[in-house]
Order: structure tokens, then C-alpha cells, then sequence
């Protein structure tokens, strides 16, 4: 090889060299081109992938935006057809079958488009295309007017792995469908729906307690509502009206309501009053009450006398009727603590049928206690027994008069029929001091001894107490009572 010759071009200095035959005839390059100065940049391979490119375009303009496709505007209008072309652009390396579905028919419902009816769409080979899909264009239930339009987009491409997969790119595979709506042929407005009674909510009853006896103002709630006029409510007319006054009984109300269309509605339900209430008791003793014994029987019961009463709120229904176990007008005995029930009983007659409440009449219940006593004459016993230290002393065996002074009944009376019921008790203290001991009937040692009795010259009662000679000498409290009563009480001793 020999320089065939050499130029110099701006820097670059360009070497030619002249191909010689080589051996066996071989003819080798006939120049290099050779770089001095600045180097050459030097090129570097880029690795190009084959890429599938699926493209879809409608088969005309109609359906485009110039020319959209024209759709029965109609609620369910006939539907209209447009094509859709695809093809699959294959650079090398595209596999097959490949295939995508799409969805073949559009319906226009409430603003938005809704597809369905899906279809799959299969290339076989490379020369299997273009491929046509034909897409049903309709509109919903309700009228449509103006324009729209929807975009149809592949789904599902096949393959989709690996170099030969099936690309969509966005912009290129999806298909834009522009729709006018065509006015409904001889399409009238609806008729306007039937006019319908309005609807009336009454309460299935009223239940009201009376608060007099002419009844009770009852309040209540009647609503309607009309389909076509809305909330009717101030507009319901009751007979009786709502607030008024109703009396003790059962009074059907009847409500009614017309609309701005002349129909009307009625209803009916009943309203009760009723007393419900139990009558109530004033002047009940909080604690026992004591009352002093009008004659040997007692203390005669009455309300009136212990201020007891019983009334009916508000005066509803009166008169009250108060009764009394034991019964008001019987006698307490003298010493007893009786424990009095008395019922009170309105003049109630009417119950509503839808009443919680017990029958009439209405009823209530009090108890109390009364303590029946004697006015105990203070004196207690007179001579020769003494009331206070030095306290009267006898002979064991002797006679001891016991003398006091009659208690009163209620009115002052001297209490002068006690005698037979008056009980002595003896009680041993030993000291004068002490306040326990054993107790001696006296009344059981008769023997000596006189009956009590009432002598009214002296006005006293009068027993006389014959001690026994087996008695222990020292102090006795000797205590007289009537039916529990202490009348009177003191101490004495027993000398040899």
C-alpha cells in the first residue's frame, strides 16, 4: 500500500491511500480516511425495540366534530349506527393473532354515556386488517337535546407480554364519536300527571287527664301533605279544634283538608278526658296522736276531730267519701294503740276505654295512729302512803289503805267507773333507791283485803291492801293502773 495522496482541508489533514492488489488478487480498501487535529466524536448504536401501534379513526366524518352523528333525541329514540376502523401499524417483531375488545353499543343516560355489549376484535396476521367495528349510538329514558360525544377506548390488548404485545397508545387508539340529538319527531309535552287527594296523619286517639269539672283543654296534632301542593298542614280545619275545651267523656273529632285542586281528605279520631287522679289527704298525724277517752268505751273516732280531711285536685270530682277501718264513730278503748286505715273515694264515673288507670271511681289510702289515755290526776296517792322521801312505813301483815284520786275523761268528767278494771302491782325493790324487783299482784291477795272501789263521799277510789307475813321486809313500788294507764305510783317499806 502507497500514499496515493494528501490535502489539508481546514485543520484536518485527509490522507489517501491507493489500493493495491494483494496477494491472490485480493483488492484492498482504495482510501482511508485518516483524522489529525481534533478527534471524531465517535458513534455509539442505539437498540430499537419494535413496538406494536394499534390506530383507530372512524371508516367517515360522520361521527366526527364536523360531522357529528345525528341520534333520535327521543326517551328510547331509534338508534344510530357509526363504523369504527382499526389497524395495527406492525414494525417487525409484531406477534399474532393479537386482539382487544371494545364495547359496541352507547347509551346517553341522566348526562353520561354508558357502553356495553362488549366485542372482541381479532387480527389473524399481519394482513388481516384493516378490522371494522360497528357501534350502536342511542338515547336513554329521558329526552336528549344538543350535542355530546364519548370516547371508545380498546381494552383488554392481546398479546400483552413480550416483544410482540399489542400497544394502545393513548391519542392513537382511542376513537372520539361526536353525537347531535335530533329533535323528537312531533314530540308533545307530557301531560301533567293527575291531580291526587291530599293525605291526612291524625293521632289513632287523644288521652287527656281533666283539670276541672268541666274537662280539659287538649292540644293535639293533625298534619297533611298533597303530592302536588306539598305540606297542607295549615290548612286543616278539626271540629273540635285543637286547644279547646273538651269535656269529662269521649268526643270524636273530625279534621278535613282541601288542595289548590279541589280534592279533600277527612279523618276522625277520638279525644278522651278522664280524672284519673286519686282524691288526697290533708291533716294526717305524722306520728302517733293521742286522744283523752270520752266516757269507759273510749275515744268515739272522728276525722273532724283529728283535723283529717281528703279532697279531689282541682275540685274534679267531688264530693270525696272517707272511710275508716275501725269505722269513724267507733270507740278506741282506753290504754290501746290502734292503728286507723281510711280509704278516700272521689265521685269519678267515666274511664276512657284506653286508659292505663285503674276502674273508678278513683281511690287513695292513709294510716295513722291514736293512742287512747285518761287525764291522770297529778296528786297520785294520798295518806297514809306518801308520794315523796321519807316514804310511809308498816308492819309486815298490816292493812295499807291505797287511795287516789278518779282521772277525767275528755270533758272533766271524774273517771268514777274504773273500778273494775284498776290493777295493783307490788314490786320488791329492797331500797327505796332501786327500780327493779319481783312484782306481786296485789289485786291476788284478797284475803284481808277489800275490792277496789269508788266511794264518792270522799271522792277517791280505795283499796286496801293486806300484806302477807311471807312478804320480805325493806321498800315496795306500788304502782295502780287502768288498762296500762299508770294512775298513780309511790314507795313504801315493810317493817317488822
Amino acid at each position: 500500500m502507497k500514499t496515493y495522496g494528501k490535502a489539508l482541508i481546514g485543520g484536518l489533514t485527509l490522507l489517501f491511500l491507493a489500493a493495491c492488489s494483494g496477494p491472490q488478487g485480493e483488492v484492498g480498501p482504495q482510501e482511508i480516511v485518516v483524522t489529525e487535529g481534533i478527534p471524531a466524536p465517535s458513534a455509539k448504536g442505539v437498540v430499537v425495540r419494535p413496538q406494536g401501534n394499534l390506530e383507530g379513526q372512524l371508516a367517515s366524518l360522520v361521527g366526527s366534530q364536523t360531522t357529528p352523528l345525528a341520534v333520535d333525541g327521543c326517551a328510547h329514540g331509534a338508534p344510530s349506527t357509526v363504523q369504527v376502523g382499526y389497524t395495527i401499524k406492525t414494525p417487525p417483531g409484531q406477534a399474532y393473532p393479537a386482539s382487544f375488545k371494545v364495547y359496541t353499543t352507547w347509551t346517553y343516560e341522566a348526562g353520561s354515556w354508558v357502553g356495553s355489549d362488549e366485542t372482541t376484535v381479532t387480527f389473524q396476521s399481519a394482513s388481516d386488517q384493516p378490522r371494522s367495528v360497528t357501534l350502536t349510538v342511542r338515547n336513554g329514558g329521558a329526552p336528549a337535546t344538543g350535542t355530546s360525544a364519548f370516547k371508545v377506548e380498546p381494552r383488554d390488548p392481546q398479546p400483552n407480554t413480550g416483544s410482540g404485545k399489542l400497544q394502545t397508545p393513548p391519542g392513537q387508539s382511542e376513537v372520539t364519536v361526536y353525537v347531535a340529538f335530533t329533535s323528537c319527531p312531533g314530540a308533545e309535552p307530557p301531560p301533567p300527571p293527575p291531580n291526587t287527594p291530599p293525605t291526612l296523619a291524625v293521632p289513632n286517639f287523644v288521652l287527656a287527664e281533666a283539670t276541672s269539672p268541666a274537662g280539659a283543654q287538649v292540644s293535639f296534632l293533625v298534619t297533611a301533605t298533597d303530592q302536588e301542593d306539598g305540606d297542607l298542614t295549615g290548612s286543616v280545619v278539626c271540629t273540635s279544634a285543637s286547644g279547646t275545651l273538651f269535656p269529662i267523656g269521649e268526643t270524636t273529632v273530625t279534621c278535613s283538608v282541601t288542595d289548590s285542586g279541589g280534592l279533600s281528605a277527612s279523618a276522625s279520631f277520638p279525644v278522651y278526658v278522664e280524672d284519673s287522679t286519686p282524691p288526697v289527704f290533708s291533716g294526717l298525724p305524722s306520728g302517733t296522736v293521742t286522744r283523752v277517752a270520752q266516757n269507759l268505751q273510749g275515744w268515739l273516732l272522728s276525722l273532724a276531730d283529728l283535723g283529717i280531711s281528703a279532697s279531689d285536685p282541682n275540685g274534679v270530682s267531688e264530693p270525696v267519701t272517707v272511710t275508716c277501718a275501725p269505722a269513724e264513730g267507733s270507740y278506741i278503748p282506753i290504754g290501746a294503740t290502734q292503728t286507723v286505715v281510711c280509704t278516700a273515694r272521689d265521685s269519678a264515673t267515666y274511664r276512657a276505654p284506653v286508659s292505663p288507670a285503674p276502674p273508678t271511681p278513683n281511690e287513695s289510702q292513709a294510716s295513722f295512729q291514736v293512742f287512747v289515755t285518761l287525764n291522770v290526776n297529778p296528786a297520785g296517792f294520798l295518806p297514809p302512803l306518801r308520794m315523796a322521801v321519807p316514804y310511809s312505813a308498816h308492819k309486815r301483815g298490816s292493812t295499807i289503805p291505797h287511795k287516789f284520786y278518779p282521772p277525767t275523761y275528755a270533758d272533766g268528767t271524774p273517771a268514777t267507773d274504773l273500778a273494775d278494771g284498776l290493777r295493783l302491782v307490788l314490786r320488791y325493790t329492797g331500797s327505796c333507791n332501786s327500780t327493779s324487783g319481783e312484782a306481786i299482784e296485789g289485786n291476788d291477795y284478797p284475803t284481808g283485803s277489800t275490792a277496789w272501789r269508788y266511794d264518792p263521799d270522799s271522792g277517791q277510789y280505795v283499796f286496801n291492801l293486806k300484806t302477807q307475813a311471807g312478804w320480805s321486809l325493806g321498800c315496795y313500788r306500788t304502782t295502780v293502773s287502768y288498762a296500762g294507764i299508770p294512775l298513780a305510783e309511790t314507795h313504801f317499806s315493810l317493817i317488822r
